[in-house]
């Protein structure tokens, strides 16, 4: 039973499949041609004239047969009438339900009889035309809607036939005939096209004969063109065009001068410089011809006779200058002469600021190799840039592509398998120009450059400084570009590197916080690993110890400083020092009761007495420690220091203290000092 079920299950799906494809219709551009003697006449149809006899049996009732017409079955139908070759052509786009071949018919009718079906073509003739298919398989047979027919209005004149062409620089000139049997023309008309485009350019209708010729004027030189002719003869319908022909018009002077850029490399200290002169390849319409080179001429101002030239096929040439102005013209040649030439002066003592691009790069996608780039826009305004690219193994052969100044990815067209290529890119603003950025590269790897020896190369509490760098190599997958990422709780930072950065600092880190760096190489099927690292930052940076450290230590230092001046200074002027007696030899014996005296003050005269130098801001005065020895009269040693000695009325010498003398700081005494009061001591005198 399941076996069963499964094949009425096939049967009823290719039956179904088989209703789809016949609902499924088909479009045909069919096309039928009679010639004017394969009509045949119907005997008993007299209003009849068919292409196949079969068709006569159908009555022509009202100037028709009476069929069922489906006339959706026959679209954009066009029919006309070659009077030369006296033949009957028409062209319908036929729709059908079943894919399969079919056969058409013509059948001609009117409401009057035909006399002679082979002579009813003609330019005075009205028909109706009905046009019949029929399947080959099925025998189902359609019939078009009835279409009437002047044959006057559908005549075509015969295709014309290009005979000669002749061109100039801007100029063809264009000779045809319209065919064997000649008739009388009224009207013709040329089209023609450069080669490449598709748009047609239409001459206005002229004045022609059976044979007759044109020239088409104001045309590009050095061009390729197509062209072809259509005639008119004034009743019916324009002819077909004639068979394109291709000509191609010759060299002139080229009409405009070249687009000439320049920068000035220093050679080192030696005064001489190397001036680069790259400039833009004449579009065709300006070269007017194939371009057979270049020439280059130069000469300084303090020189001018010592002109130099060169000729090269190049769009770049270096010479070298010495440091002062120079004038420099450059022209381009052809065949037919040079073009207008372009001067500069160049001044080679000085460099432009025309910076290089930035983070060059090449790609490939496996057919050809893709260039990129960045440039930071400063005052300079760049206009275009100029790639320059060469095999390694014929450095000779170089090609140029210029961009305009908005543009930074370009395809490289030309690229062969197993070749090495060096590739260069130049800013251009006007006619300064910047160094070029120069790179290799290969179909198959792309840039020819791996990044090696990644490491770090410092950290801090919020930073963290890499680095690498870059070498020639051959990496196993052409990569598109290289990514820096560092990955830490919550934040994720990456960018893209290329060869000309070689280090980054992340910023704005976390202290005591570990990262994870990486380098990721992006290809077209995914990404890998280039390098690692781990990372923990600081807890705290050396600078923002010293920040801390060096403040406190300066504090503490001005602090004590300044407790020490303050607590002299306070002692000074708020607390002075005040002598006590009882800490002193003669305070202790003046204070001692014991002592008698007569009340008479004896006053010391100091004038004169003391010897010592007036800078001196101290005296010294030497007392016994004997409480009952006399008071001692001053004396100035040999070394100028004052001492105490004896006063009595004998003379007595100087008694020898029994101990150490003591030694007293006094305060100075100004000069204007009269006396000082000593006290009470009996028995002493005023004495020098």
């Amino acid at each position: 039973m399941n076996c069963k079920r499964s094949v009425c299950v096939l049967i009823c799906v290719f039956c179904f499949c088989c209703a789809l494809g016949n609902l499924k219709r088909t479009f045909r551009i069919q096309e039928l041609t009679v010639p004017q003697n394969k009509l045949n006449d119907c005997e008993n149809q007299k209003k009849l004239c068919v292409t196949s006899s079969s068709d006569c049996h159908y009555m022509a009732l009202d100037g028709a047969p009476p069929v069922p017409r489906t006339p959706e079955n026959f679209l954009n139908t066009s029919c006309h009438y070659l009077i030369q070759e006296k033949s009957f052509t028409c062209r319908w786009i036929q729709t059908k339900d079943v894919r399969s071949e079919t056969i058409s018919s013509f059948i001609f009718s009117r409401v009057q009889d035909f006399i002679y079906c082979p002579a009813i073509l003609n330019m005075h003739s009205t028909l109706n035309l009905t046009i019949k298919s029929k399947s080959v398989i099925s025998q189902k047979e359609q019939f078009s809607d009835i279409y009437p027919l002047i044959i006057g209005d559908i005549i075509k004149v015969p295709r014309p036939l290009i005979t000669s062409v002749n061109a100039t620089d801007s100029s063809i000139n264009v000779t045809w005939t319209s065919g064997k049997i000649p008739i009388r023309i009224i009207k013709c008309k040329i089209r023609y096209k450069r080669l490449n485009t598709k748009s047609w350019t239409e001459t206005a209708d002229f004045q022609a004969s059976v044979e007759s010729q044109f020239v088409i004027e104001g045309l590009q030189s050095f061009s390729v063109f197509d062209l072809s002719v259509s005639c008119f003869h004034g009743f019916g319908r324009w002819s077909d065009w004639s068979e394109e022909t291709r000509v191609k018009t010759t060299e002139s002077l080229p009409s405009a001068a070249l687009s000439l850029s320049y920068y000035v490399d220093s050679d080192g200290n030696s005064g001489i410089r190397r001036l680069v002169l790259l400039w833009k390849a004449l579009d065709v319409t300006d070269a007017r011809g194939l371009i057979r080179g270049y020439e280059v001429s130069y000469k300084s101002f303090t020189q001018p006779s010592l002109k130099k030239t060169i000729n090269t096929t190049h769009l770049k040439t270096v010479v070298l200058v010495r440091s002062e102005e120079y004038e420099v013209s450059v022209c381009a040649y052809n065949s037919a002469g040079r073009s207008p030439d372009r001067r500069l002066t160049v001044d080679a003592s000085r460099t432009h600021d025309v910076p290089a691009v930035k983070s060059l790069w090449v790609y490939s996608d496996g057919s050809s190799l893709w260039i990129r780039w960045e440039y930071e826009f400063t005052v300079v305004n760049i206009s275009e840039f100029a790639i320059e690219w060469s095999s390694a193994t014929d450095s000779e052969h170089k090609r140029w592509e210029r961009v305009d100044g908005s543009t930074f990815t370009v395809r490289l067209p030309g690229i062969e398998v197993q070749q090495t290529y060096n590739i260069s890119v130049f800013p251009i603003c006007e006619s300064l120009s910047g160094p070029p950025k120069n790179i290799s590269a290969d179909l198959q790897h792309g840039a020819l450059l791996g990044l090696v020896r990644f490491g770090l190369l410092n950290v801090s509490s919020s930073s963290v400084a890499l680095r690498w760098s870059w070498q020639e190599a051959k990496p196993g997958v052409s990569v598109l570009q290289y990514r820096l990422v560092l990955t830490g709780p919550n934040e994720i930072q990456t960018l893209a590197v290329f060869p000309d950065k070689q280090q980054h600092l992340f910023l704005h880190l976390r202290p005591n916080t570990k990262y994870s760096v990486h380098i990721h190489g992006e290809t077209r099927d995914g990404n890998f690993t280039k390098a690692s690292l781990d990372i923990t930052t600081l807890l705290l940076d050396y600078e923002e110890m010293m920040r801390f450290a060096v403040p406190a230590v300066l504090l503490l230092l001005i602090f004590g400083i300044f407790s020490v001046l303050s607590r002299t200074m306070c002692r000074e002027y708020f607390f002075p020092i005040i002598a006590n007696p009882r800490y002193s030899l003669i305070g202790r014996w003046l204070l001692n009761p014991h002592l008698q005296g007569s009340d008479k003050i004896w006053v010391l005269n100091l004038d004169g007495l003391f010897l010592m130098d007036q800078q001196m801001e101290k005296s010294v005065f030497v007392v016994s420690d004997h409480e009952d020895e006399v008071p001692l009269k001053t004396s100035v040693t040999a070394e100028g220091t004052a001492l105490w000695k004896p006063c009595s009325d004998y003379e007595e010498s100087a008694l020898t203290p029994s101990s150490l003398p003591e030694y007293v700081d006094l305060p100075f005494l100004p000069d204007g000092s009269g006396y000082v009061q000593t006290g009470q001591i009996p028995g002493e005198r005023n004495s020098d």
